[in-house]
């Protein structure tokens, strides 16, 4: 199989995986909202406000989370999986003497056709250590020297 192939059936992966997490928080603010609706028929009083205000901040929290969730999208519709160069950069599948790692978003392992794939984002330590680095090139993370054999 072809890297480029490999490329976009990780990133396939990687959005399959966040759009799971997304629909299940959309989810999650429908639940809310409904409840939010339902608690106003409910009697007033101490106990009522404490609901409603507990719903509100789970609201909250979860549209946080959509927002987080819609930024890692869009940093996965940045990759262009047909894009290579010299220098590890954003869609840049690595590989070194200790493991493959895709730079991308930081969902962590996927393995694909029995082969594991760390998926790191550029924001995370290994993932600016990586970031610029071209074949041949080492780095160290966490004690272990790491040496780059490609770049795709």
């Amino acid at each position: 199989m072809s890297s480029i192939k490999i490329k976009e059936d990780l990133l396939l992966s990687c959005e399959q995986q966040i759009m799971h997490k997304y629909t299940i928080v959309q989810d999650k603010i429908k639940s809310i909202v409904a409840s939010l609706d339902d608690d106003t028929k409910s009697s007033a009083g101490d106990k009522h406000q404490t609901a409603r205000a507990m719903l509100q901040i789970d609201r909250e929290q979860a549209g946080e989370r959509l927002v987080e969730i819609e930024k890692t999208l869009e940093v996965l519709y940045k990759i262009n999986p047909t894009k290579t160069a010299s220098n590890a950069h954003l869609g840049s599948l690595v590989s070194t003497n200790k493991g493959v790692f895709f730079l991308s978003i930081s969902l962590g392992v996927v393995t694909h056709q029995n082969t594991t794939y760390y998926c790191i984002g550029l924001q995370t330590p290994i993932g600016k250590l990586l970031f610029g680095k071209q074949v041949g090139d080492t780095f160290c993370f966490r004690d272990t020297t790491y040496r780059i054999k490609s770049i795709v």
